[in-house]
């Protein structure tokens, strides 16, 4: 790639008559030195199967390449085929589906890393696919700084809800470093940050106690400024069998789904009824 990433990216997307598209979410990644630390981080081995979420305009991809034995870039937008052929056709190790990543199973690719720049849009359906299909695969993703913040809020937080706790539960995840909007074309309102994600220290619960355990999350949140009771009530759980359980745990009765953590929800949804 070229060190004029930005100046690049736009001739070629006059060239190839690129209009993008806002249901997407796109913010291509040009700038040269983002894509280098992404590459620092990823720590890419000549054995890896990388699958890329969100090709763009290849740029990463191509970079991906240069270390990967294969990379298999995923892209929903069919119309940046143009692009993708001019930045990534010559580089043998490179395959191009396009599709939608949230009607695949990732697993059937056999990737030994997942790396993606992910729109606010679809960022938590896609780590959701990633932890079920893939989970013990090491995934790295650009995300908004919106949906970090969800990662990393804590009871209490205005930005910690239902999905904070799916994450934290779901998988372990650092934020390894930020990006500029000027990293970017368009250029996004908002920053983002570079996050690794791995599996959960604590294992996770079998599958029909993990569903119930997601139920009570989602309906615990599903009136936030409602009791506990009241919304998990409204999500059809029964109010007396919800007083027992949060009775059982030592939970106030006008506790608030939004202040527990991830462990309480857990011994919660034990003692609540499927």
């Amino acid at each position: 790639m070229s060190s004029n990433g930005l100046k690049d990216l736009k001739d070629d997307l006059q060239r190839f008559e690129i209009r993008l598209k806002k249901s997407f979410g796109q913010n291509f990644l040009h700038d040269p030195v983002a894509i280098d630390r992404i590459m620092d981080a990823c720590n890419i081995k000549h054995s890896d199967w990388v699958v890329e979420i969100g090709a763009g305009s290849g740029y990463l991809t191509s970079t991906l390449a240069m270390n990967a034995h294969q990379v298999i870039a995923i892209e929903i937008d069919t119309d940046l085929r143009p692009l993708l052929l001019k930045t990534t056709g010559l580089t043998s190790n490179i395959r191009l589906i396009f599709g939608d990543v949230l009607e695949m199973d990732l697993s059937l690719l056999k990737p030994t890393v997942v790396v993606g720049n992910l729109p606010y849009y679809c960022s938590s359906a896609i780590l959701r696919r990633w932890a079920n299909q893939t989970p013990d695969v090491p995934a790295f993703f650009m995300l908004p700084e919106d949906v970090v913040k969800h990662l990393l809020a804590s009871p209490g937080d205005s930005s910690y809800t239902a999905f904070s706790v799916y994450a934290q539960y779901a998988f372990s995840f650092k934020k390894l470093f930020e990006v500029h909007p000027s990293s970017f074309f368009p250029r996004p309102n908002v920053g983002s940050a570079f996050v690794s994600f791995n599996q959960p220290k604590t294992p996770r619960l079998p599958k029909q106690a993990e569903d119930h355990f997601i139920s009570v999350v989602e309906g615990a949140f599903m009136l936030r400024r409602k009791t506990m009771v009241n919304s998990l009530s409204e999500a059809g759980f029964d109010a007396d069998d919800v007083k027992s359980a949060m009775s059982f745990i030592g939970l106030e009765p006008n506790v608030r789904g939004e202040t527990l953590n991830v462990d309480q929800f857990k011994r919660l949804a034990g003692f609540i009824p499927r």
